[in-house]
């Protein structure tokens, strides 16, 4: 997801004639992509909130929290932008809307990314120094409050930031996000802090963070020969260095535009940007399908019901043939 100061500059022209033929083929990309994300995330949220094992299991809460943020972009925004892509304009016309669903748009899809890119940095002590979780007290203030501040401080920023800013916003309700004209990306502070903190910073630490912990994982398979320890670890690792991917693949051309626009090319990049920009929405369309695969506490759930479903099917067959 680029940040709003980018989307000011460059974005403005995706509702221009040169766009507007994408559209319908943006409505049916997201639509087709939303309703399966929707299911997987009911399904995969369903199985680890409900289930004691997986909820307290630490390396499963920032997943949590992303699917939580994810459903509700997927049900709030996606729609949104749907609406758009059928009818060319925003309805209802109403700046409280708009309001809102940038609020959905810009921090739920950072907090995304920051959650990851903090989940990172923690599987390497869940997986190598797991003695630092090892009393009530480590895991609350090792775990539990920095997901506390980096939610909260996101939500913070994004409230002030769009809701109360210290300019005027204007909005545009025959363009897709309102015209994406939030007036905080005009606030150097706010935008640097974005860009760098919330986009650039995050994605770089993220392919550190993945890439260090496949490095230490392989190199521990064959300094100590553990194969439970093995099997313990890459099931760890798989599921992060799975959703990170998603995000790199997605959201990683964006963030090298943002980076080479803050080294003072700020045009450097503007005719792919709008497809760019719409490739950044597919984390929040894929990710609950990825999670639901790349993990094996959640795929041995899907399992017994789709044994069920084939059971099922073959019973009705046979007693059709009788």
């Amino acid at each position: 997801m680029a940040s709003i100061s980018d989307k000011n500059t460059s974005y403005l022209n995706l509702s221009d004639s040169n766009y507007e033929f994408e559209n319908p083929l943006l409505f049916w990309l997201f639509l087709i992509f939303d309703i399966p994300a929707v299911f997987c995330s009911l399904f995969s949220l369903y199985h680890l909130l409900t289930e004691r094992s997986l909820r307290e299991a630490l390396h499963n809460h920032p997943t949590i929290i992303i699917l939580l943020f994810n459903l509700v972009y997927q049900l709030v925004d996606i729609p949104l932008h749907l609406q758009y892509f059928k009818t060319g304009i925003i309805r209802p016309t109403n700046s409280t809307l708009c309001l809102f669903w940038l609020f959905i748009d810009y921090g739920f899809y950072f907090i995304n990314l920051v959650v990851l890119m903090w989940a990172s940095f923690e599987r390497h002590i869940l997986i190598f120094h797991s003695s630092m979780m090892a009393t009530q007290r480590k895991r609350f203030f090792i775990h539990f409050v920095p997901l506390f501040i980096i939610v909260s401080f996101l939500m913070i920023f994004y409230g002030i930031a769009i809701f109360s800013p210290p300019c005027q916003n204007t909005f545009d309700f025959t363009k897709d996000l309102c015209g994406m004209a939030g007036c905080y990306g005009s606030i150097p502070s706010f935008a640097l802090i974005e860009r760098i903190a919330f986009a650039i910073i995050p994605m770089f630490l993220i392919i550190i963070f993945n890439i260090g912990l496949l490095v230490r994982i392989v190199w521990q398979k064959h300094r100590l020969h553990r194969p439970v320890e093995w099997q313990k670890q890459k099931k760890l690792a798989i599921n992060l260095v799975s959703i990170s991917l998603v995000y790199l693949c997605c959201d990683g051309p964006l963030t090298m535009i943002n980076l080479v626009r803050l080294c003072g090319k700020s045009n450097w990049a503007s005719d792919p940007w709008p497809i760019f920009f719409y490739i950044s929405y597919f984390p929040i369309l894929l990710l609950p399908m990825v999670c639901l695969g790349s993990s094996s506490e959640l795929r041995n759930k899907l399992i017994p019901f789709h044994s069920r479903q084939h059971r099922r099917v073959a019973v009705l067959a046979t007693a059709k043939h009788t």
